[in-house]
């Protein structure tokens, strides 16, 4: 189970670990974004500080409703208690955890600042 709060911008925090090339995990506060299909996003400097291993570009439609091409990278994410592999997307915004990172989970939070976020796994 993880757990975290709701911002004061209404935004559902939680905290999770990403391995770099070394192997040594590092934690980031993520906001937990419904409205992205995609895995995580991270970045540039957190992308180069944890030497991922680059896998290409892609077309990505954004909230703005424009498509981008936009680098992606290879890491294992912590979820679970089990590290998962995951796509990361090199987004100059504050890290987002999307929906494809939380496949098979329940997702629950009450939604005031300081409420509480639930990520479960489901059977």
């Amino acid at each position: 189970m993880i757990r975290g709060r709701v911002n004061q911008r209404l935004e559902p925090v939680v905290n999770a670990s990403i391995l770099d090339d070394h192997a040594i995990a590092h934690s980031f506060d993520f906001i937990l974004d419904t409205g992205f299909n995609g895995h995580l996003t991270l970045p540039s400097d957190v992308i180069d500080r944890l030497g991922l291993n680059y896998s290409g570009q892609r077309a990505v439609a954004t909230a703005d409703g424009f498509t981008h091409n936009v680098d992606v990278f290879t890491a294992r994410l912590l979820l679970h208690e089990n590290w998962r592999p995951v796509f990361v997307i090199r987004m100059d915004s504050p890290p987002l955890l999307g929906m494809r990172s939380l496949w098979r989970c329940r997702l629950s939070m009450n939604v005031y600042a300081g409420g509480n976020v639930v990520v479960e796994e489901t059977s």
